[in-house]
């Protein structure tokens, strides 16, 4: 057998194993079989609502001990869940903070506080008609807001407008139970005294003056024991230090405001973090548009207006496309744009989905007739 033949041999013996190979099916590993026991769904109970103000509750969710998920994944503080609701028969999502410290979950217990959204869908539905005893699913946590013990600051200066405390909460309660080690000061920013969530955990927590500290300024009332107006400059000066990490939560505008503040402490940018839980367009001109949207085993077209996300539309509609942050930073909604033109706000797309015309439905307004490709 001469050099050609033996090389041909080898290359077709090769190709066996290869072909071989490819058709074993590999047994899973310890970490797999560990893996596929944390569930994307957990099953819980509503077992308390608190009404913390006229249009702001606290539910506290327990893990359903007769489902498929009778225990509930463990979280950081600054991390969110996802709740799934059917709302006259359309699968919705919509995620929130968890307001509790980590340390309920290891009793199988999450708490998330919702604020009444003005003609918002899910925040009226979950305060106006879930009551005790409601099952709900939720998502397991999820989100990289928070405080990083690796790459954060000991000084830890939280802001936080209206609900926007939530986190902070949370944050609060770990650093209390020594879960985190850092000097946490919240600077919370509300209208009025009755509009304050957690009056009475923030009035307690106050008092045992440790290393969390609660500093509450009203914008439209004066009241002792309260800052009044806005935050400025001066009512930050005495709680920063020569370095320092920025936690902000709250709507846009505190965001803005602040990050002129913050540029006069001379704080760089990679120390202040952000928590999205919001996707802001306004266009030039309310128009409405055909979407059509490509299922495995279906097609549908409805409508879309350009002042509403795909995925708000696709809800209103009853398809029940994935969501979980709905502020394009997950990347569970990914989908595929056949055809048309969207503005996406703030999605964190990697250029090569970019470049194969991926989306995050989620933040995508139509800019036109959209075709989309969706994996369910």
């Amino acid at each position: 057998m001469d050099t050609t033949e033996k090389i041909a041999k080898l290359k077709k013996e090769r190709e066996e194993i290869i072909e071989s190979a490819s058709k074993r099916v590999p047994e899973d590993t310890y970490i797999d079989k560990e893996v596929k026991k944390i569930s994307s769904i957990y099953h819980t109970i509503i077992t308390d609502i608190k009404e913390e103000t006229k249009d702001v509750k606290t539910f506290t969710l327990s893990a359903d001990k007769n489902s498929s998920t009778p225990n509930l994944a463990p979280f950081k503080a600054g991390q969110y869940i996802t709740i799934h609701l059917n709302i006259d028969s359309s699968p919705v999502t919509r995620a929130y903070s968890l307001s509790s410290s980590p340390s309920l979950a290891n009793k199988d217990i999450y708490k998330i506080t919702i604020k009444r959204v003005e003609n918002g869908l899910v925040s009226n539905y979950m305060l106006d008609n879930m009551k005790v005893g409601d099952p709900l699913d939720v998502s397991k946590p999820a989100g990289e807001f928070g405080y990083s013990m690796i790459k954060d600051e000991e000084n830890v200066i939280a802001i936080a407008g209206g609900s926007g405390i939530t986190p902070f909460m949370s944050l609060a309660y770990a650093i209390l139970e020594e879960i985190y080690n850092c000097n946490l000061t919240v600077f919370y920013s509300v209208r009025t005294y009755d509009d304050i969530i957690f009056k009475k955990e923030i009035e307690e927590i106050n008092k045992k003056k440790k290393n969390v500290k609660f500093v509450i300024t009203l914008t439209r009332e004066e009241k002792e024991g309260f800052l009044h107006g806005h935050l400025t400059k001066e009512m930050l000066e005495p709680y920063v230090k020569e370095f320092n990490t920025v936690l902000m939560c709250g709507p846009k505008d505190l965001y803005r405001s602040m990050n002129e503040i913050l540029n006069e402490f001379n704080i760089p940018r990679k120390s202040v973090h952000y928590e999205n839980f919001f996707v802001e367009y306004e266009p030039a001109e309310k128009l409405e548009y055909k979407l059509k949207v490509v299922m495995k085993d279906k097609v549908e077209e409805i409508t879309c207006k350009n002042d509403e996300t795909l995925l708000v539309a696709m809800e209103r509609a009853g398809i029940p496309a994935p969501s979980l942050c709905r502020v394009g930073e997950c990347g569970y909604c990914r989908s595929i744009l056949l055809d048309g033109k969207v503005k996406m706000i703030g999605a964190s797309l990697k250029k090569a989905e970019a470049e194969n015309d991926y989306i995050h439905p989620c933040v995508s307004f139509p800019d036109s007739d959209i075709v989309l490709k969706l994996d369910i």
